[in-house]
């Protein structure tokens, strides 16, 4: 039984949206590790014209992501400053 034309032309262009499809995802999306291959300045491109769309800006995050990173250096200090003044008294308390 032949496939009428009407059918072969959705055949075609179904076959050319995942030939296209495949080839974007392949160029732009897959990961090949972590040295540099033939498409890693192209996705390099990619990704910050991606993030610029987006309104992405990857030094405010690195700049906040650094802030907390030494808030939470703070709050440990201090709480390690405190169990030292607690554990201080509770020997003190332990020699009387």
């Amino acid at each position: 039984m032949p496939i009428s034309e009407k059918a072969q032309r959705a055949w075609k262009a179904g076959t050319a949206v995942v030939t296209a499809w495949t080839a974007w995802y392949g160029l732009f999306h897959i990961d090949y590790g972590p040295h540099e291959h033939v498409f890693s300045e192209l996705q390099r491109w990619y990704r910050r014209k991606i993030d610029s769309i987006l309104g992405i800006n990857l030094d405010a995050a690195r700049r906040i992501e650094n802030v907390k990173q030494q808030q939470q250096q703070q709050q440990q200090q201090q709480q390690q400053q405190a169990n030292g003044v607690v554990g201080s008294k509770q020997i003190e308390e332990v020699k009387r």
